[in-house]
């Protein structure tokens, strides 16, 4: 039997809904794998695509990946309802991968990269190190199909209930007119995040101790739009991928939440944010009172020769919230065009 969730297009003016048709199975299954190649962000936010039908041992991962937090990603496509087959394939496949030594598994990425529309990636161990530079396991398991059956979600469950990082995620294929629409859904999800680290752990600490641990623990979640949190001993220093600003300017970190006095938070944007968001940030200078000091490490460019700061207390931090967000929001966005725009100008000097 058909899943079938249920879409509607409505009509704004007369809020008239229309529901949308159910795809031919067979039309969805044809176009899945591309799309997803195409759109690596429909099966995880941030995810970067390696490899597509990867050999091991047992045959071909459909799809490898590196997630936000550095960590390997197996991706395993039916088109069709995923069963507990799948479940067992994709335990074989990533039980090969975790064995490799890093080495053999970078070369094995490397070798296979530049196909079937995976970036070319001549050194993975350079590229994984400006990229991310966290620990690439242990490997995360995606289940992707066009439903799925009980035994695969019960299995699912149960592996996801004993802390094996892994889910499924289904789409369902609905026709708008010429146009086919794919609605995603995600199942048996558990939090994987990886567990503290004696850093962290100590931060919470100082926090509790400098009276600001609420405010502490909202702000490092709040901020967090980046690709990698690197810890130091006064806070949380938020990486994005590195980017060439103007004047030749190397630039990866672009802001950071930090404790350094009782019953505050320090909130640091680094230059390459402000240059990329200048005019923003001129806007949220207005809102709340930040000082400008020189960058003891991050580079400063020529239009921003200074890190800017500011010090919140519990008040001040709920007030100047929503308007920290925005600017980092903001400023994630135009970091990430910007990389794009390299990689365009990248490919057209290739010959």
């Amino acid at each position: 039997m058909k899943t079938d969730i249920g879409i509607w297009e409505i009509d704004r003016a007369s809020r008239v809904g229309t529901k949308l048709g159910f795809a031919e199975r067979v039309e969805a299954e044809e176009m899945l794998e591309d799309v997803l190649v195409a759109n690596p962000d429909m099966l995880m936010r941030g995810l970067r695509l390696v490899g597509r039908q990867l050999p091991v041992e047992t045959g071909y991962v459909d799809l490898l990946g590196i997630d936000e937090d550095g960590r390997l990603v197996v991706f395993e496509l039916k088109r069709e309802k995923l069963t507990r087959d799948a479940v067992a394939q994709i335990l074989d496949y990533c039980s090969h991968l975790e064995a490799l030594p890093d080495s053999d598994l970078a070369s094995l990425i490397a070798e296979r990269s530049g196909k079937r529309g995976i970036d070319r990636i001549a050194d993975f161990d350079e590229w994984y190190a400006s990229q991310v530079g966290d620990s690439i396991k242990p490997v995360r398991m995606v289940l992707v199909g066009l439903g799925v059956d009980k035994s695969a979600s019960r299995v699912v469950a149960y592996l996801a209930d004993r802390g094996i990082d892994v889910k499924l995620l289904t789409f369902h294929g609905y026709i708008r007119g010429d146009d086919m629409l794919l609605a995603r859904q995600v199942r048996g999800e558990k939090d994987h995040r990886r567990p503290s680290t004696p850093r962290d752990r100590d931060l919470n600490q100082k926090a509790r101790e400098h009276e600001v641990e609420e405010v502490w623990q909202d702000a490092k979640k709040a901020l967090n739009y980046s690709l990698r949190t690197y810890f130091t001993k006064a806070g949380i220093t938020y990486l994005q991928r590195t980017i060439t600003l103007p004047d030749d300017v190397p630039v990866r970190a672009s802001h950071s939440v930090t404790i350094d006095e009782p019953g505050k938070v320090r909130i640091t944007f680094y230059p390459g944010a402000i240059d990329l968001c200048h005019e923003r940030f001129q806007e949220l200078k207005e809102a709340i009172p930040f000082d400008a000091e020189k960058p003891p490490n991050a580079p400063a460019t020529r239009r921003a020769p200074h890190q800017w700061y500011c010090r919140l207390d519990e008040e001040s931090w709920r007030n100047g919230k929503g308007r920290l967000i925005q600017f980092v929001r903001d400023m994630e966005d135009a970091w990430r065009k910007h990389e794009e725009l390299e990689s365009t100008e990248d490919e057209m000097a290739t010959p």
